[in-house]
């Protein structure tokens, strides 16, 4: 039968040893999505969005299994750095306590960075990525840098759990002290603002300047042979010692293909053209930039191969 132990103030793992020991546990499960990626590489590719679910169901068991009372607490990166989690009491958490716990840093990290659909951005559920994604990502951060007293960050409240030296003097005992409520204010603001944050960018989707862009957007995206793509307009600025600072217009499209076939000058022309087509201004822009990119991101896990191809808009229709 497991009994509690006492926890005390230096007792308590420090920032630099738990923000070291999840960078050892990303190089594990890392190693792991790698070695997979060497046999499955093509079917990760097919899976395209749904690939960070699985390096998400792949992350969950390992931080909820290996954080609970089934291995004393410790990851492999807690065991490496001499740390665990435990509860407010000082004894394990259940199973269930650590797969909860897990869930907002894995809801921050795996749906980040995922390509979501432009029905996606400019529906409904844009406004809960947007919550999972940046209220809950920086109120864990937050609270991990900020919350000192016990280094408690959202995941840990939640379940009323704590990170402490797995070997150490106990002089000084710790009571499961409230968190600050300017912390919890903190959070709270992040929480709203990340709520309205699509609000705004819906908007701007509409707006005469960004309307272009989305058209383009539209057209790359309804290609067969792409997955998904990227698009952005911008100005870049060189200095040259005869002509000083010059500045150069560009559109740069980013399309990961469906298929391994980057190195095609006729594809890439084919997206330069549907550009040019449905924003025939951007034929006054200096260059016209398209990257073919091939390959997976799991979470835990990426592989990318890509050919970059520039040109002008009039070499590009002469092609």
């Amino acid at each position: 039968m497991q009994t509690e132990q006492q926890i005390t103030s230096n007792a308590m793992a420090g920032f630099w040893r738990r923000l070291g020991a999840f960078f050892l546990d990303g190089v594990v499960l890392g190693a792991v999505g790698w070695a997979a990626g060497l046999v499955l590489a093509d079917q990760f590719v097919q899976l395209g969005l749904w690939g960070r679910l699985l390096g998400f169901c792949v992350a969950w068991p390992y931080f909820g299994l290996l954080n609970s009372s089934l291995s004393g607490g410790q990851t492999l990166g807690k065991r490496a750095l001499g740390i665990k989690v435990v509860s407010q009491q000082g004894g394990f958490l259940s199973v269930q306590q650590a797969l909860v716990r897990f869930l907002p840093l894995g809801a921050a990290w795996f749906l980040n960075g995922a390509p979501w659909s432009e029905a996606v951005l400019l529906s409904f559920w844009s406004y809960v990525l947007s919550v999972a994604v940046f209220g809950v990502g920086l109120s864990v951060a937050y609270l991990f840098v900020f919350n000192r007293a016990t280094r408690q960050s959202l995941h840990d409240l939640m379940v009323g759990s704590l990170v402490v030296r797995a070997v150490g003097s106990q002089e000084e005992s710790v009571k499961a002290q409230p968190t600050w409520p300017v912390h919890l204010a903190v959070c709270g603001v992040l929480m709203v603002g990340s709520a309205i944050l699509p609000y705004f960018g819906q908007r701007a989707a509409g707006n005469a300047t960004f309307s272009p862009l989305l058209s383009i957007y539209k057209a790359v995206n309804a290609t067969s042979w792409v997955s998904h793509a990227q698009v952005n307009q911008g100005q870049s600025f060189i200095v040259t010692a005869d002509k000083g600072k010059v500045s150069s217009t560009y559109l740069s499209i980013v399309a990961y293909t469906k298929d391994a076939d980057i190195n095609s000058t006729t594809r890439a022309g084919q997206l330069a053209k549907l550009a040019l087509s449905a924003d025939p201004a951007a034929r006054q822009l200096d260059t016209i930039q398209v990257v073919l990119v091939y390959g997976y991101d799991i979470g835990i896990a990426a592989s990318w191969q890509s050919r970059n191809q520039s040109h002008t808009p009039a070499e590009w229709l002469a092609q």
